[in-house]
């Protein structure tokens, strides 16, 4: 079972809680979690509206950001969206959809192990294969 967590988190300077700190501050929001992404998508960019009623949006770029299902790199889904080119805001943020798998622990583990088994074939085929072609050009 999988549903859809929307998430946006600040990055922001802050007065220190102690004095040797930086005040480097991280603070996250949980939007909500939903059964599809289409629902996520409607919801992260419901948010979106709300920082652009705050916020100017970049003149240089001048392009409204949005989560789709299909406006990512390579026509994947767009998961991801900060602050970079899109607004202007006094500090950073990430607003993201993450996928949340439900699994069996005893179920995960099995298949973590047999993810290792898998690479380090993987590597020794590699290996012998490299080995092979050095030894054919000697």
């Amino acid at each position: 079972m999988t549903k859809e967590l929307v998430t946006i988190e600040f990055r922001y300077n802050n007065k220190p809680q102690v004095e040797c700190h930086s005040g480097f501050t991280t603070k996250t929001i949980t939007i909500g979690v939903f059964d599809t992404l289409d629902e996520a998508i409607i919801e992260g960019n419901k948010a979106l509206e709300v920082f652009e009623k705050h916020f100017k949006l970049n003149t240089a770029y001048n392009k409204k950001e949005r989560f789709s299902k299909n406006g990512g790199c390579f026509g994947y889904a767009n998961r991801l969206i900060t602050d970079l080119a899109y607004l202007q805001t006094p500090f950073s943020f990430f607003a993201k959809i993450q996928q949340l798998k439900y699994n069996d622990v005893e179920q995960t583990i099995t298949d973590v192990l047999d993810g290792i088994v898998r690479y380090k074939n993987y590597i020794k085929n590699k290996n012998e294969t490299l080995v092979d072609k050095t030894k054919s050009k000697i």
